[in-house]
C-alpha cells in the first residue's frame, strides 16, 4: 500500500511540473505575469525584483545559473543582492525595463537538457527543446541590452565575466577565487541548499555536480535530445544557442579592445553612477522606464537566427 501510495505521489508531482513549466509558457513572456508565474511556484515572491536589487542573474535551467549566483555571493561576501532562478523571458525584460544590471548564461542545448531532464525526469525531450527555443527566441531583442556569458566562461573564467560586467554596468563586484579549495567551498554550500529544497528526491538527480550515478540517466536523457525524430527542433534550438555565443564573444572582443557597449540609458541618470552596496551608495529608488530606454540596439555583426 505504502509503495503504490508513493508511485502514485511522484507520479502526481511530476504532471504538476509538467503541467506548471507549461503554464508558464502558455500564460505569456510579458512582465505583467510576472507575479502570477512567481506565486505558483515553491519559493513564490521571492525571487521579485525589487527596488533594492543589485543584479540579475538568468538563463534557461540547467545553464550554470546556481552556481553563477553562489560564486557572485561568495565573491562579494554575500553583500550582493541578486534576483535569480525565474528562468523565465519576463525576469529579463522587467530587468531591462528597470535598469537593473543583469547577466545571462547561456549553455548549450544539448548538455543543457539532458541536465534537465536528467534532474526533473518529468519533462520530454520534444517539450523541453520548444521550452528551451522559446526561452531564448524571446530573448533576441536584448541581446545588446544584457551581459551574455557562456557556461564554459562561468566554470572556469568567472572573474573575467565579473570585469566586463562592472565595466558595462559601472558595478564593483570583486573577483572570484576560482581555486579548487574554494570553487569546492561554493559547491558545498550549494549542495546544502538543494539537500534542504529538495530533500524528498534523489540526491543523485540533485547533485550540483556531475556524478557517477547521474551518468546513466543523463546518458539516456542524452540520447533522448539527439533522437533523429527530434532533429529539426535541436537544430533550432542549436542555431539560437550559436547567435547568443557569438553574442557573447563580440561583448568579449569589445571589451577586451577597450570599446565596451554603453549600458542602456536610465531615465536620465548615468548608469556610472548606479549606487551599489560595493560601491558604498545608496541604492535610490527606481522610477518608470522612459521609452527610449526600450529601444534596442541593433547589430549587424551577427543576423539573429530565423524568427517565424
Amino acid at each position: 500500500m505504502k509503495r503504490g501510495t508513493g508511485n502514485f505521489s511522484v507520479q502526481f508531482r511530476f504532471l504538476w511540473r509538467r503541467l506548471l513549466r507549461r503554464g508558464k509558457f502558455l500564460l505569456g513572456h510579458d512582465p505583467v505575469f510576472l507575479p502570477l508565474f512567481m506565486r505558483l511556484t515553491p519559493l513564490g515572491t521571492s525571487r521579485e525584483i525589487t527596488e533594492h536589487t543589485d543584479l540579475v542573474v538568468e538563463g534557461f535551467p540547467r545553464s550554470g545559473n546556481t552556481f553563477t549566483v553562489f560564486a557572485l555571493e561568495n565573491a562579494a561576501s554575500y553583500r550582493l543582492r541578486i534576483a535569480s532562478h525565474v528562468h523565465h523571458p519576463s525576469q529579463v525584460k522587467l530587468a531591462v525595463s528597470r535598469g537593473v544590471p543583469t547577466m545571462l548564461v547561456v549553455r548549450e542545448p544539448v548538455a543543457t537538457l539532458s541536465s534537465y531532464l536528467a534532474f526533473g525526469q518529468h519533462g520530454r525531450p520534444a517539450s523541453v527543446l520548444k521550452e528551451y527555443s522559446g526561452y531564448l527566441r524571446e530573448l533576441v531583442p536584448y541581446v545588446d541590452l544584457v551581459l551574455i556569458c557562456d557556461f564554459t566562461e562561468v566554470v572556469s573564467n568567472l572573474s573575467g565575466v565579473i570585469d566586463r560586467f562592472n565595466d558595462r554596468f559601472s558595478t564593483a563586484i570583486p573577483h572570484f577565487d576560482q581555486s579548487e579549495e574554494n570553487v569546492d567551498r561554493v559547491f558545498e554550500e550549494i549542495a546544502r541548499q538543494h539537500r534542504l529544497m529538495h530533500r524528498r528526491q534523489d540526491p543523485v538527480h540533485v547533485a550540483p555536480r556531475p556524478s557517477a550515478g547521474r551518468h546513466d540517466i543523463s546518458d539516456r536523457a542524452r540520447s533522448g535530445i539527439l533522437d533523429p525524430r527530434h532533429e529539426a527542433l535541436l537544430a533550432d534550438a542549436l542555431d539560437l544557442y550559436d547567435y547568443f555565443a557569438a553574442k557573447a564573444s563580440q561583448q568579449k572582443e569589445i571589451y577586451l579592445a577597450g570599446l565596451a557597449v554603453p549600458p542602456p540609458a536610465t531615465n536620465g541618470r548615468s548608469s556610472a553612477r548606479r549606487s551599489s552596496p560595493l560601491n558604498g551608495s545608496r541604492a535610490p529608488k527606481r522610477t518608470a522606464p522612459t521609452a527610449a530606454r526600450s529601444k534596442v540596439v541593433k547589430s549587424e555583426d551577427a543576423p539573429p537566427p530565423n524568427l517565424p
